[in-house]
């Protein structure tokens, strides 16, 4: 039987379609496969970063959880943690020191500098410890720290908005974080004490230190003390608390160090005349963190691989790899025997 015109195009068009749609499926076969390549390399990324900051808490945990009321260890350890190329020892930026009656505390400001993208910034943190609450003859155990600055400039970027005031609080039953440690940090860079448009910086005009029990309200928010544990500032202070003190003046001369360098970094001498402390501890004692986390990754990863793009055509194989091939064109199974007789001969191979 011939095919006729309108027979003959429509197989025509047929196999026109069905190589568009094969076409279409080796497109959409290589999109999936770049999509999973491109999921997998942020999923990486991601996982590497979370290693990595597992590393430094488990750092925090071995050296600085029990030695924050340490100021040599514990600093140590903020320099390695964040980065920072040094701070000054001596002499403090300001200090206050309670160490007696039921509310203590040890309060210092320190000159730093920090590096960012081959930029030098100097700056300064406030750093509490030494904390001792008594609230009717009992000892609050491991009390919340709140610490509270105003700046007499609206420089702080927070929530993407310029504000003249920051804090952080500081639990010592969680786990570090950047955010979770008992020091402030400003510096003179945008979004901190520069003020924008300005060859100009903010200044620090209030420090407030609270503290809270653990007792929370009906959304599990700590509660603090309606008193301060300390209040610092330039002027008179008004409000209630269980310290004070009027003398909060921070010159900006004496932290910023960086325009007295003979270079951009400091030099042996200058480091010594200077007081900085420069030290950081070694965290390559911690790389098995990173290789545990990233080991068990990727053996997830070579799974769920294996799954997706591999099974089948493994299964596939194994299937058909005892068939063989009649002349007809079906399939003939080409195994041994499980059970079989076995065949006796006699002595003369009969």
């Amino acid at each position: 039987m011939k095919l006729c015109k309108f027979d003959f195009l429509v197989v025509k068009n047929t196999d026109f379609l069905y190589s568009i749609l094969e076409r279409c499926d080796i497109m959409l076969k290589w999109f999936g496969r770049a999509l999973y390549v491109m999921v997998i390399s942020l999923l990486s990324l991601q996982v590497y970063s979370f290693s990595y900051y597992s590393k430094l808490q488990e750092y925090y945990t071995d050296v600085a959880e029990e030695n924050v009321d340490d100021d040599t260890i514990f600093l140590k350890a903020i320099n390695t943690l964040m980065g920072i190329e040094y701070y000054r020892d001596s002499p403090v930026l300001y200090e206050y020191i309670s160490d007696t009656g039921d509310y203590q505390l040890s309060l210092h400001i320190y000159a730093v500098g920090i590096m960012s993208d081959d930029v030098y910034y100097d700056g300064y943190m406030v750093f509490v410890n030494d904390v001792v609450v008594v609230e009717d003859g009992v000892t609050v155990v491991d009390p919340i720290i709140k610490i509270v600055i105003e700046l007499d400039q609206a420089t702080l970027n927070v929530n993407d908005e310029l504000v003249n005031s920051g804090s952080i609080i500081f639990d010592s039953d969680q786990a570090f974080a950047y955010y979770n440690v008992p020091v402030l940090f400003l510096f003179d860079a945008e979004s901190y004490l520069k003020i924008p448009d300005q060859d100009a910086y903010a200044n620090l005009s209030r420090i407030e230190v609270s503290y809270s029990n653990r007792s929370v309200d009906e959304d599990d928010n700590y509660v603090f003390n309606e008193s301060p544990l300390f209040i610092a500032s330039n002027t008179t202070i008004s409000e209630s608390a269980y310290n004070k003190d009027t003398n909060l003046v921070i010159d900006p001369n004496d932290y910023r160090l960086s325009d007295q360098f003979e270079g951009v970094n400091p030099t042996d001498s200058e480091i010594a005349s200077f007081n900085l402390v420069t030290d950081r501890d070694d965290l390559s004692e911690y790389n098995a963190v990173i290789w545990r986390t990233m080991i068990i990754y990727v053996i997830i990863i070579a799974g769920i691989t294996y799954l997706l793009f591999f099974h089948k055509r493994v299964r596939e194989h194994y299937k058909t790899r005892n068939y063989g091939i009649r002349k007809d064109g079906t399939n003939s199974v080409d195994a041994e025997p499980i059970f079989k007789d076995i065949e006796y001969k006699d002595k003369d191979g009969k």
